[in-house]
This record gives structure tokens, C-alpha cells and sequence, in this order.
């Protein structure tokens, strides 16, 4: 523990700190050194018993940064964090990456997210847009009448 996402200035970082040592940097990376030799937050089992005054306490730590500051001073501290992202972020950071997240499936329709993986000769799907509103009806009626039968 800590191991969740908790609230910064703009923002969730998760922080996952899977022991003791990572826990020593996050308090170091805080700025509370004092915070890992505290007996509530001392060993791992103890910050589970105290997760709640754990949150708040470093909830309270993170509040005047942002979460990309907060994620990058603590991975640079050795200490596994990362900013909560939107959907949007992902989708950016697709694009940065050079993959194309996104297919088109015709005028007027939305966007579809593509398949992440590729093969070099097997397409893995058929894209396709969603149905339009009452596209199907009468099919569905149709099951429906059968299915009383």
C-alpha cells in the first residue's frame, strides 16, 4: 500500500507501491520522510490497517501538484506511478505513439475504435458502423413473434 489511484490538483495518479523500500521513496519523493517511519505506515500490513488515514494523508500531500508532475517525480523516485488518463488520452497518446486508433466506417456515422492487433495477413475484423435507430425493428419483431410461438 498505497496501491489506487489518488486525487492531485487536477487529477487521479495511481501510485502502486508493492513494498516497503518503494514506499521509503514515495515518502522521500513527498517530501515527509517522516511519513514511513510513522508505526501506522511503517510495514505494509500496517498501511493496510490504516489505508484510510493513508489516503487522506497523501491525498493531502499530492494536492498542490498536478498529476503528470506528481507521476513523473515519482517515477524518478523509483516509485511506480502513472497519471489517470481520459479516453481522449489514450486515443492521444495512440497518435503520438504512430498508431491510428480510430477507423472510419462511413459518411455520417461515428468513428469505430480499431482492433489493437494486427497480423501481417489476416485481417482480424470487418469494420462495420453501428445500426441506425429503428434500423432493424421489423427483424426484431419478427424474432420476437416466433419467439411467442
Amino acid at each position: 500500500a498505497p496501491y489506487e489511484a489518488l486525487p492531485c490538483a487536477d487529477g487521479d495518479v495511481v501510485i502502486a507501491c508493492g513494498n516497503d523500500t518503494q514506499f521509503r521513496r514515495l515518502a522521500a519523493a513527498l517530501a515527509d520522510p517522516g511519513l514511513a517511519d510513522d508505526e501506522r505506515f511503517a510495514t505494509n500490513p500496517a498501511r493496510l490497517a490504516h489505508r484510510a488515514e493513508l489516503a487522506e494523508r497523501l491525498s493531502a500531500l499530492l494536492a498542490d501538484g498536478t498529476a503528470e508532475e506528481w507521476s513523473e517525480r515519482l517515477n524518478a523516485a523509483g516509485v511506480p506511478a502513472g497519471k489517470v488518463g481520459t479516453v481522449a488520452d489514450g486515443f492521444a497518446l495512440a497518435e503520438r505513439l504512430g498508431l491510428d486508433p480510430l477507423v472510419d466506417v462511413g459518411p455520417g456515422r461515428p468513428a469505430q475504435v480499431r482492433h489493437p492487433i494486427s497480423y501481417s495477413q489476416t485481417p482480424v475484423v470487418r469494420y462495420t458502423p453501428p445500426p441506425r435507430l429503428g434500423e432493424h425493428s421489423s427483424q426484431v419483431r419478427e424474432w420476437l413473434r416466433e419467439d411467442e410461438k
